[in-house]
């Protein structure tokens, strides 16, 4: 009988034993989950070094630093927006076009409504510094998708009025540029054009106005600077573009010079006729569509 007891017993302690250690087992924090937090939180870590590091050089106009950092920041997240967007920018600017066209294709795919990616595209295949990528027609869709999304932003409009200025439409140029005057009063390129456009068409009152205004607004009032942007405000962003890809900013702020005493009626015609000499020449250089 006392085996019987003694068994039973032994039984239920195995029970009890088996009971706890399930309990143990389950109750016990899932430590593999865990240590992937760890993981994942340190990443995260990591690639904000890396981004604000990658910042402070673009900043900087430190490229290749700051090509450098937007990579590792990248390693650590591959779709992130903002990196995507501003290391395509430092590669533009080091000439390594290649890359920053994947870097903004990809930045599309990620978000289709990109605003400040199709502009960047744009301006990619209107480069005057690098022939091989230079693509008007391929241009202009990317200025016109740009447009597209978002109707009250000019940069998009004003590059597409510099092409059909390149490409001698001038009926369409006008149009552009009488529009974009309204939208911006203060730009200095758009005011140059607009007098050259006069004295393409004989008007020479309006070609003197319009070459008056651009000397009182200042040729340097033709840049315009990158600033930081939020992917999802267009209407908030503001797209720089390369004063050293474009076609016209390159000859106001190179080759036209405002004379401390000037008669503006003798300026007028000899501005706009090196204004347009400089443009065929360019024509003849670059359009190879």
């Amino acid at each position: 009988m006392r085996r019987k007891e003694f068994t039973f017993i032994v039984v239920i302690l195995i029970i009890v034993f088996a009971g706890i250690t399930l309990f143990k087992y389950i109750g016990q924090p899932d430590h593999s989950g865990s240590a992937t937090e760890v993981v994942k939180s340190d990443s995260i870590k990591k690639f904000w070094i890396y981004y604000n590091r990658a910042t402070e050089y673009r900043l900087q106009g430190n490229e290749d630093s700051s090509i450098i950092a937007y990579q590792e920041a990248l390693k650590m997240n591959p779709n992130h927006k903002d990196a995507l967007y501003y290391i395509g920018n430092m590669y533009m600017n080091a000439d390594k076009f290649d890359q920053a066209q994947i870097s903004w294709e990809k930045l599309i795919e990620l978000n289709p409504q990109s605003e400040r990616a199709y502009y960047q595209l744009g301006n990619l295949y209107f480069c005057v510094n690098h022939t091989e990528y230079f693509h008007p027609e391929k241009s202009k869709l990317y200025f016109k998708h740009a447009a597209d999304l978002n109707k009250e932003t000019l940069n998009p409009n004003l590059l597409l009025g510099e092409i059909a200025l390149f490409q001698n439409r001038i009926n369409e140029a006008t149009d552009i540029f009488n529009k974009l005057s309204l939208m911006d009063h203060k730009n200095a390129e758009i005011f140059f054009i607009i007098g050259y456009l006069k004295w393409k068409s004989g008007n020479e009152q309006d070609a003197i106005r319009g070459l008056e205004h651009t000397f009182e607004l200042g040729i340097t009032a033709t840049s315009t600077n990158e600033q930081g942007e939020k992917e999802g405000s267009a209407k908030n962003e503001s797209i720089g573009k390369k004063k050293e890809c474009d076609l016209f900013v390159d000859w106001l702020t190179r080759k036209l010079t405002i004379p401390e005493k000037y008669d503006i009626r003798v300026e007028m015609p000899k501005v706009y006729k090196k204004f347009d000499q400089y443009l065929i020449m360019m024509r003849e250089q670059l359009n190879h569509d």
